[in-house]
């Protein structure tokens, strides 16, 4: 069994051509299998990793972060085949998000690094020998990618699969690649020797590496980390992420009680009947993110004394030589973990990451997930979630398992997922174009669900099979909830790119990046008071028997004194002034004689430290001071300044174009002619534009034939990121958006609200097939306005990704009675003002109707009266939005 199998084994891997390194390793695991090894990490072996360094709390500069960047490469583990997902190629050639692979985001995310930062920053793949040709394909589509002198990709090692009842090398007529496994992506550091990629990386400066995997488009190359490993000199970092309970099965790291090292332990090298051990997330609350820095240099040092390999534990694999026949035979292939290395580098670091760093797609339910609209790619191809809630909890039939299967479900792309919190399917359903899945859906018995359906809870039965409509087609009316309207229109949108801007244009702005201080705050040691720095012992007695002592300058706010200040001395120095060397404390001139020259009198007795404002008290250069997500306010735009920046990377204000329609509109200040009335909506809907965030601009009014808004619209598309018109929207003859747009990508339908129930959104085209989304309005003043409060507004703080989007709803005491219509939720306008006793009183106001200008301007507040409610009496509650908050 022993000696033979070894032997054939090792003539195969000598006869495609492996080197005598892996051949050395897979001898070593060979003869640990032999010998009964199971490659487990009992539970009374270890103690759970705590004290965690969290990236969140690590401090570098700038230029630390750039220094490192620039000594480091990323590594990509790409050997995978995704056969689970039922794929033969490379797993990283599927199209991932927006059409494109994991291999385009990695390169799109290495690219805009080199770019941010101006550094070589290499990427290199490691493919096993069915990955190559075709990543290489992938990656030839960026010609700006390869790095002198260095290699797009090295070829991990290879080594047999052996038969599990006799250790041979398994014969597979049938495939002959599938007779070969990869060592696992503990391999990669044999692999890094024998290609000579390693040598390769040292002479190019190249010190560090971060390693991840290639379908994990959360692990980014973060300069933080690489400065922070640089700073402390660490040989090795593995991140972990806090664990949940669908990490229970994840790998983690621990603690080895016979040597005090840190330790991987995988779900293969759990000992049978601790399973409840490594289960328990409150025991082992972090698990392994598998993202590794590696101290290159250190490596190779390793490497040397341990003879080209450094005796990773053994992981047993056991599987079917054809892992999608699960009749062809058992076999066993012997792995490593690229991160159990964390025990054989001595000063190795684990460090808590945030759950964003891992964002893996090990399964079709993950790739349902990000390729819908709960996630986004920013312009450096970050993957960020822009769903509010946690992400949504996906559970697929068998039927979709595969990608073959599951890419004939969805053929017109998956469903929108930005509202749902689960998504189960029981069957096979396909699933028709822009369907939505809103809270927890359950798919059960289906045939198939139809375009624009809108699922919600339980879906079952032949009729549930045609879903409940979003809209019809388009142009034809439908009637809508508002919340419903709202969804359809929050769940198409995306948040806005990000640049940066001056710190005067940022008020109000979401920060995209954290910030850290160019500077410590103060930058210098300095005065809190007006008085003398002094050595605190000159003073010593000063409170029995006062002390005079030579003043030798003065020093000033601004100033860089360059005298020193001795035993016996002073110097006057103003708050805010600098401390001159020497001293160490500052005793106030209340204390003292106030002389400005000579001797000072000193009557007081004063600690070291004292009234001396040390640098970096306040800000540490290098500290994060603004965290990305913050909103930019006065008090922040001060801070950046203080920390020495002019200028801060936000999530863009999107402008907003305002289009008013009707040939009897007229402009503000304008005579009017019989028929014509002033045009109030542009205006008002610039200032609550405006009030909103975004900014906005007018482009006049719009007469009543299609032809001439299509123009117009034309025109405003190519500067606009939300265009807004009013008017045109509702049954009549002249209703121009509604006859221009029904069949051009904007949705005309009824909303169940009063007013506003005529509503339009949709998409316009721009310039290099850029979506505008268009805001169809009412005409009617009060409708329009209400209709922006409703819709445009909560539209506009996601794009700029502002919390929360709707305006805070409160309860407020009706002082007389109104009624509603049944079936449609009014939103009435208000006078909101306290009581004596501090309790919000709502007296509508006198004028209901929606054309009511003045009364709309004496509103402060807007009544809701729910759908199901007709009649409401003086002294009953009732929702308010107070509009001025």
């Amino acid at each position: 069994m022993s000696d033979q199998g070894l032997a054939r084994a090792v003539e195969r891997m000598r006869g495609r051509g492996m080197g005598p390194e892996a051949i050395t390793v897979f001898e070593h695991y060979y003869r640990q299998l032999e010998e009964g090894a199971q490659g487990t990490i009992p539970e009374d072996t270890i103690e759970p990793l705590r004290d965690i360094q969290a990236l969140g709390e690590v401090e570098v500069s700038d230029e630390d972060a750039r220094r490192a960047l620039s000594q480091t490469a990323v590594i990509k583990l790409n050997g995978g085949l995704g056969t689970s997902m039922g794929m033969s190629g490379a797993k990283s050639a599927l199209e991932v998000k927006d059409g494109l692979t994991f291999l385009d985001i990695i390169a799109q995310q290495v690219l805009s690094l080199r770019e941010q930062w101006g550094v070589e920053l290499p990427l290199i793949l490691m493919n096993s020998f069915r990955t190559s040709e075709q990543s290489l394909d992938i990656l030839a589509t960026y010609p700006d990618l390869p790095v002198d002198g260095l290699p797009l990709d090295f070829i991990q090692s290879a080594e047999p699969k052996l038969l599990a009842d006799s250790l041979d090398p398994v014969d597979w007529p049938p495939d002959r690649e599938l007779e070969w496994c990869p060592p696992g992506h503990g391999d990669i550091y044999v692999s890094l020797v024998t290609s000579g990629v390693l040598d390769s990386l040292l002479a190019k400066g190249i010190r560090y590496a971060f390693i991840s995997n290639s379908d994990n488009l959360g692990a980014t190359c973060d300069p933080d980390v690489a400065a922070w490993m640089v700073e402390h000199g660490l040989p090795f970092v593995a991140e972990v992420c806090t664990r949940t309970k669908s990490d229970r099965k994840g790998g983690h790291l621990a603690t080895r009680r016979s040597d005090g090292r840190l330790i991987l332990r995988d779900t293969a090298m759990v000992a049978e009947g601790e399973e409840r051990f490594f289960a328990d997330t409150k025991r082992h609350d972090t698990f392994n993110a598998n993202n590794i820095w590696v101290d290159l240099s250190v490596l190779r040092d390793r490497m040397a004394e341990r003879a080209g390999f450094l005796g990773l534990p053994i992981i047993i694999n056991r599987k079917t030589v054809d892992p999608a026949d699960p009749t062809s035979p058992e076999v066993v292939q012997l792995e490593s973990a690229m991160g159990a290395a964390i025990e054989v580098f001595e000063g190795s670091e684990a460090l808590l990451v945030p759950r964003t760093r891992f964002r893996p797609v090990k399964t079709t339910n993950d790739l349902l997930v990000v390729r819908s609209d709960y996630f986004v790619l920013d312009e450096s191809y970050h993957l960020l979630a822009v769903g509010e809630g946690p992400e949504p909890f996906v559970d697929l039939d068998s039927a979709y398992r595969l990608v073959d299967g599951f890419e004939k479900r969805f053929p017109f792309g998956v469903p929108s997922m930005v509202e749902c919190t689960s998504l189960r399917v029981i069957g096979d359903p396909v699933f028709g174009r822009d369907v939505r899945c809103v809270g927890d859906v359950l798919v059960d018995g289906l045939r198939r669900v139809r375009d624009h359906a809108v699922l919600e809870g339980p879906v079952a039965g032949e009729t549930a099979a045609e879903g409940r409509p979003a809209a019809r087609a388009q142009g034809v009316a439908d009637l809508r909830t508002v919340d419903q309207h709202l969804r359809a229109i929050l769940s198409t949108l995306e948040p806005a790119a990000t640049a940066s801007v001056p710190l005067t244009e940022a008020l109000g702005l979401v920060v995209a990046r954290d910030v850290r201080s160019r500077v410590s705050l103060p930058p210098f040691d300095n005065s809190s008071m007006d008085g003398y720095a002094v050595r605190a012992r000159s003073l010593d007695g000063a409170d029995a028997t006062p002390v005079s002592l030579r003043i030798v300058g003065e020093v000033a706010a601004g100033a860089n004194p360059t005298f020193s200040v001795g035993p016996g001395e002073a110097a006057r120095i103003m708050t805010g002034a600098p401390i001159p060397t020497g001293a160490d404390a500052v005793i106030a001139v209340e204390d003292t004689d106030g002389a400005a020259e000579g001797p000072v009198l000193c009557r007081a007795v004063v600690a070291p430290g004292r009234y001396i404002r040390p640098r970096g008290e306040d800000v540490s250069e290098g500290a994060v001071v603004v965290s990305a997500g913050d909103v930019v306010g006065p008090r922040t735009i001060a801070l950046l300044a203080a920390c020495g920046h002019a200028t801060v990377e936000v999530h863009r204000r999107p402008h907003v174009v305002i289009l008013s329609t009707g040939a009897e509109l007229v402009p503000p200040g304008e005579p009017l002619q019989p028929g014509q009335i002033h045009d109030s909506n542009s205006t008002m809907l610039w200032a609550a534009a405006i009030s909103a965030g975004a900014s906005a601009e007018i482009r006049g009014t719009v007469g009543d034939t299609d032809a001439e808004l299509l123009v117009a619209l034309d025109e405003v598309v190519a500067g606009a990121d939300v265009v807004v018109t009013s008017g045109g929207v509702s049954m009549g003859a002249y209703d121009v958006v509604k006859s221009a747009l029904a069949d051009r990508g904007v949705d005309f339908v009824r909303v169940a609200m009063q007013p506003g129930k005529p509503q339009g959104f949709g998409y316009l085209t721009g310039p290099v097939g850029r979506r505008v989304p268009l805001f169809a309005l009412p005409g009617n003043p009060v409708s329009s306005f209400v209709s922006f409060e409703v819709f445009v507004r909560p539209a506009l703080r996601r794009l700029m990704r502002l919390t929360p989007e709707k305006r805070r709803v409160r309860s407020a005491t009706l002082t007389s009675g109104l009624r509603s219509p049944e079936g449609r939720r009014q939103f009435g306008r208000a006078v909101v003002s306290r009581n004596s006793e501090g309790a919000l009183m709502c007296t509508p106001v006198a004028g209901q109707g929606s054309h009511f200008v003045a009364d709309l301007s004496r509103a402060n507040a807007l009544f809701i009266v729910p759908e199901e409610t007709a009649d409401l009496v003086a002294g009953e509650r009732v929702d308010v939005i107070i509009l001025d908050d």
